[in-house]
């Protein structure tokens, strides 16, 4: 349900008598650090507490926090593409009503979330200034290691949320369907144009490729349905060397469906060809140990339902190479 609390609309909104509340303090100074502007905007902040004889008011913390402030804070952007709220919403929702349920998946600590109908506003912790992450680059590659990491923060996510129906979670509509099948209305725009990146002639057919995306969202097993990160490419993922683990973040794409979408795409997207023809097997094999370790049904390869299902959602990687080059050219 959405607050009628107000909620910064531009960054400039992000005052100190509004922050502190939401982290828990009752004096600080906050210090702007920089901002990432994209499809939703990332304000980084420092908050120094007040001290009041000697001590921090209102908290324990005795150091300054780095604060990472997420929302759609680009008023314009959201007037002319109003369905990105949704999108900031929906990862509100995710942090407020699922995170909790996944302790085993490794997230930005989440000190408040909110929403409204006008914004939807995340309030975590700065984890590059803080621990150390580096986030991908989401045209590179990760060695095999790293990546059955990151299909075991999947599997967590997946294990916990095993069945999950639509009448349960009607935050989680069908936006993802609707999302990929209007960007393929848009196909000379998105894929066609001079300056669009090079694909292969068949992925030209507008009609061809929609037909399959079509195919593949009316076939999906529902034995395999739980809730997904949803945009699990190597970009939303980031690594430390101090803490040792991979994050996986970006999460306004979250929907139910089949487990193995996120799992084909981000080994599509993480390891080089020859990574992935050496060990895609071996990656697949961990992810479904670390399912079932973790709560989730006992797979296996031998289930030739599970290896169709695993082949239909490599089209995962087609669908959202669409929204990637959309991206790129409207926003």
């Amino acid at each position: 349900m959405a607050t009628t609390a107000t909620l910064p609309k531009v960054p400039e909104d992000i005052t100190a008598e509004w922050l502190c509340p939401k982290i828990g303090l009752q004096n600080a100074t906050i210090t702007f650090k920089r901002l990432i502007a994209g499809t939703a905007t990332l304000v980084f902040m420092t908050v120094t507490p007040e001290k009041a004889n000697g001590h921090p008011t209102g908290s324990n913390t005795k150091e300054p926090l780095d604060i990472c402030i997420k929302g759609g804070f680009n008023p314009s952007m959201l007037a002319r593409f109003p369905f990105l709220l949704s999108l900031f919403s929906r990862e509100v929702d995710f942090f407020n009503n699922v995170a909790p349920i996944v302790p085993r998946l490794n997230l930005p600590e989440k000190f408040w979330a909110s929403k409204n109908s006008e914004n939807a506003v995340l309030v975590m912790k700065d984890v590059a200034a803080s621990d150390g992450y580096v986030f991908a680059d989401p045209v590179g590659t990760w060695p095999v290691g790293r990546v059955k990491l990151v299909v075991e923060q999947f599997a967590a996510l997946h294990a916990a949320t095993w069945g999950t129906q639509a009448a349960h979670t009607p935050w989680l509509d069908n936006h993802y369907e609707a999302s990929v099948l209007d960007l393929c209305s848009m196909w000379d725009a998105i894929v066609l144009a001079e300056d669009r990146p090079p694909v292969p002639n068949y992925m030209k057919d507008k009609k061809l490729m929609t037909n399959a995306i079509e195919k593949w969202f009316s076939t999906r097993n529902p034995q395999f349905q739980c809730i997904l990160h949803g945009d699990a490419h190597l970009g939303n993922t980031a690594w430390s060397d101090v803490m040792g683990i991979p994050m996986v973040v970006d999460w306004q794409i979250v929907h139910l469906g089949s487990c193995f979408t996120d799992i084909a795409y981000f080994v599509m997207t993480a390891l080089t060809p020859e990574d992935r023809r050496g060990n895609e097997m071996a990656v697949l094999d961990h992810y479904l140990m670390k399912l079932h370790a973790f709560g989730g049904p006992q797979l296996s390869r031998d289930n030739p339902e599970v290896m169709e299902e695993y082949c239909k959602s490599l089209m995962a990687g087609y669908s959202w190479l669409w929204m990637t080059m959309t991206q790129s050219r409207f926003f």
